[in-house]
């Protein structure tokens, strides 16, 4: 599977496709990026409270006595 990927500013009415693409089988797939939108780099604070609060772990026992190597 060959993948080609090319990005547009101002979408064509033709678009021209790859010689060694024409005339097989495959398929394309717009997607059209919204104006207006700022897409911002993700921080760690925008994550905050998304993971539930765990209850607290009961006792596990004494930890065993092992022969030091």
């Amino acid at each position: 599977m060959k993948a080609e990927k090319t990005f547009y500013n101002d979408i064509p009415e033709i678009i021209k496709v790859p010689k060694e693409l024409v005339h097989k089988k495959g398929e394309v797939i717009f997607i059209i990026e919204e104006q207006g939108i700022n897409k911002k780099k993700p921080m760690l604070k925008d994550f905050y409270g998304s993971t539930p609060d765990f209850p607290e772990r009961e006792n596990q026992g004494e930890y065993e006595l092992r022969e030091e190597l």
